[in-house]
């Protein structure tokens, strides 16, 4: 059951950072079948934020702003972040503050 579980989050996680996938991607990505896929999303549908979208460029899509396995930055701490970033002195402090924006603030995918 562990591996159900663990296989579960780790689909939501990969829709949550791609944004959109499709079942056949899962079934790739994952090497399950159809059916085990289908079940899973049936599963997180409860407590997850994202929606189907049947047909050509159909799919699987995150919600917008829906990210389950992250925790972000929210714009305001990120701006502030950003701002910071241009009185930085050292090379080693704005490698630093870009390591900790690259992890923390929220991608934009278009």
């Amino acid at each position: 059951m562990r591996a159900t579980a663990d296989r579960r989050l780790a689909i939501r996680d990969y829709i949550s950072e791609r944004r959109h996938t499709t079942i056949a991607e899962l079934i790739q990505e994952f090497h399950v079948s159809k059916s085990t896929v289908l079940r899973d999303l049936e599963a997180l549908t409860e407590n997850t934020s994202f929606y189907t979208t049947p047909g050509n460029g159909g799919g699987i899509h995150a919600t917008e702003g829906g990210y389950a396995s992250r925790r972000y930055l929210s714009a305001n701490q990120e701006a502030l972040l950003r701002r910071l970033e241009t009185g930085l002195q050292t090379e080693s402090e704005k490698k630093l503050m870009e390591s900790i924006l690259l992890a923390f603030a929220k991608p934009t995918h278009e």
